[in-house]
């Protein structure tokens, strides 16, 4: 008899144990790329348990603690509505788990880890810094996700697995590569768990919030340790097919505090493959930061290229240059109208203030034909990175010179913003907090004690919107269009300074975040 699955290529076997009450029984265990089997035969042609390897199934583990390590029992998977139990050696098991993390999703995650800090908290996820038990010295972030936000559309699952599965596939490059890790995906009743790199630095945003509050800037040195960094990073998504769609200052953190060689792209929530037939929410991004071929994309059923990313990563070069926006705007639709028009001149007296190899780069990456527009590799070849600064770059800091309009960027960052899990969430938000803390409801059905929580340092987190198709309604946020409504003619100035308007700073962030086709008008 043929074998439908091809077992030249299995990546993990071992021997398990199904304990019965008359006798137990032997099951050969095989991990393939796309299934875990179970048979009673070596290399069974037709294997009694067939577990396809996808995050819609779910596999849990039975361990002990002995002597503060973690000891594997069994694993358990659901078959035919049932849960079927495997006993097998302790490093079999582990193993095996290695094997199948962000292949499936794991349960219980109170029997691996354990909550310690309240990193921040929005309306669809609050984020965690845990502690991965038998472990002392990890440190690691979860991301706990609300399932009821992710079914309110068709394509709210959707979006959330195709980015648990770009972050799989990316954490499988080179440690070293400048993205966020995802570990681990685990289940509950309620909730998903990514478990990520802990980021201890700060955010860009972050950053140039800071040096404007001081009337500064980067040195023209530190803005090439950034962009060549950036740009590194975006070579090696378009290198695996993968387009971001959403890169602007709040996706790109630190993972060490003040430590600018550990730049970290993170926020995969819009991205997508470029291999797909058809690229799902094909128009999304922030204003301020996406290409014009996406927003003036007419037929959704094509697809544009890779090198969207590069004209949003000019973006963000225009901005560690000159300290401001590329488009200014004092409403949503100003500055994604000057956005969509690409409407901005780059041969004013501003350019003369940098080197003559940044003015040429930036030109390159901020082409509105997206056929002329440079590639990661061309940018990283070029004058800027790889010959000495012309003559033109001052020493000391420069001052920060916004330009004298009236209209400002309204998604600049604002000094009052609360986190919003839609952007960077793994930044410390210093926050009112109950005196007992655990990861979920879903760990207390799991009978883990709360802990308690301690609390971190206040730090100011910048607000910056992000637009998403309607197809998809809004991933990470309540009904944002209401809250433009009920916000609607009412600045940030007033919000801020008027004490008889009663409305808090989650509001203005969710209308700050309006998703770009769930308004009146296609703009």
């Amino acid at each position: 008899m043929k074998s439908y699955y091809d077992y030249s290529n299995v990546l993990f076997e071992c021997i398990m144990v199904r304990k019965h009450f008359i006798s137990d029984v032997k099951y050969y265990c095989y991990v393939l790329s796309d299934y875990l089997l179970m048979s009673r035969k070596a290399k069974d042609p037709a294997p009694k348990y067939v577990l396809p390897l996808q995050l819609t199934n779910q596999v849990g583990w039975v361990v002990e603690r002995k002597d503060k390590k973690i000891q594997f029992k069994a694993f358990t998977m659901k078959y035919m509505e049932k849960y079927k139990d495997f006993v097998g050696n302790s490093n079999d098991l582990q193993k095996l788990k290695e094997h199948l993390r962000n292949k499936v999703t794991f349960y219980k995650i109170a029997d691996f880890y354990e909550a310690q800090y309240n990193l921040g908290k929005g309306s669809s996820a609050k984020v965690i810094q845990i502690k991965e038990l038998g472990n002392e010295q990890s440190k690691l972030a979860a991301k706990a996700i609300d399932k009821s936000y992710l079914q309110k559309s068709e394509s709210g699952m959707q979006a959330f697995l195709n980015e648990v599965n770009i972050l799989s596939h990316l954490s499988k490059q080179n440690y070293c590569a400048p993205f966020i890790k995802l570990h681990e995906t685990y289940e509950g009743d309620h909730t998903f768990y990514l478990i990520l790199d802990l980021m201890q630095g700060r955010t860009l945003a972050d950053e140039l919030d800071i040096l404007k509050q001081r009337k500064e800037m980067f040195p023209m040195k530190l803005v090439k340790v950034i962009m060549k960094q950036l740009l590194q990073g975006v070579k090696i998504l378009h290198d695996n097919n993968i387009i971001h769609r959403d890169l602007k200052p709040d996706n790109i953190m630190f993972r060490e505090l003040d430590s600018y060689e550990t730049l970290t792209i993170v926020d995969f929530g819009l991205s997508t493959f470029t291999d797909v037939t058809k690229y799902q929410f094909p128009k999304c991004g922030t204003p301020g930061y996406v290409a014009p071929e996406i927003l003036n994309l007419v037929d959704r059923d094509s697809k544009y290229d890779k090198v969207c990313d590069i004209f949003s990563c000019g973006c963000i070069f225009y901005k560690l240059l000159f300290g401001h926006s590329l488009f200014m705007g004092n409403t949503f639709n100003e500055v994604l109208g000057q956005n969509k028009k690409c409407n901005y001149t780059l041969d004013g007296p501003e350019m003369t203030s940098i080197p003559f190899e940044a003015q040429e780069l930036l030109k390159r990456m901020l082409a509105k034909n997206p056929s002329e527009r440079i590639t990661t590799h061309q940018a990283l070849e070029s004058d800027f990175f790889n010959k000495p600064s012309s003559p033109l770059q001052s020493k000391k800091l420069k001052a920060f010179n916004v330009p004298n309009i009236s209209s400002r960027n309204i998604f600049q960052p604002t000094l009052d913003g609360l986190l919003s899990e839609a952007e960077s969430p793994f930044q410390r938000i210093g926050q009112k907090c109950k005196n007992q803390f655990d990861f979920d409801v879903d760990i207390q059905e799991n009978k883990c004690s709360s802990i308690q929580i301690r609390q971190l340092p206040s730090v100011k987190k910048p607000t910056c919107v992000r637009l998403e198709d309607s197809t998809i309604g809004s991933f990470y946020a309540k009904d944002p269009l209401s809250s433009f409504k009920k916000l609607k003619g009412t600045s940030q100035k007033q919000l801020n300074e008027t004490k008889e308007i009663k409305v808090n700073q989650f509001d203005v962030d969710q209308m700050q975040r309006i998703s770009l086709f769930n308004r009146n008008e296609d703009y």
